[in-house]
């Protein structure tokens, strides 16, 4: 009998999450109206509207490329900082295509996953440098970007409900 692992420790696991999740937002936004898209939430998500997700979801998506790939180029990356907690300003988003943004993000998310088909269990073991955390494994950059998918798609739920009863 194999031992359980911790939530997003099974990188078959981050692998069919991470493939998920482009296709779970487009879902979510599909076919509402510009007017819901740019509509700024409430609460814990007033300074965020579905489009300013999306496109969040891109821009750091763009981050997390860039430090799978620096894993397969040096033996000890060191890797940049991406900012998970930015929230995109009006002037980023309100011009943007909804769909433009989230197949950008398909795109870079397939890419993503791709790197980590294949891997040995010795290569989510690889370490590079992060210039906050220190240390740090592919199989923890994974499950992080996993942990930022879920935040994000769990906010898309919720706001679609308070659109939802607030039209």
């Amino acid at each position: 009998m194999q031992p359980v692992r911790e939530a997003g420790s099974d990188p078959a696991f981050l692998r069919k999450a991470l493939g998920e999740a482009a296709g779970e937002a487009r879902r979510l936004l599909e076919g509402l109206p510009r007017r819901l898209l740019l509509r700024r939430g409430e609460g814990w998500d007033e300074d965020w509207c579905m489009l300013a997700i999306a496109v969040h979801l891109r821009d750091v998506e763009r981050g997390f490329v860039r430090q799978v790939e620096a894993f397969f180029e040096h033996d000890r990356p060191r890797l940049e900082h991406v900012d998970v907690d930015d929230i995109p300003a009006p002037e980023d988003y309100q011009g943007a295509d909804e769909d433009d943004v989230l197949e950008e993000w398909q795109y870079l998310r397939r890419h993503t996953t791709y790197l980590l088909w294949g891997l040995l269990p010795s290569d989510w073991e690889r370490t590079a440098d992060h210039p906050y955390r220190g240390p740090v494994t592919l199989l923890e950059v994974a499950r992080a970007m996993y942990e930022h998918d879920l935040e994000h798609l769990w906010q898309a739920r919720r706001m679609l409900d308070w659109l939802e009863r607030s039209r």
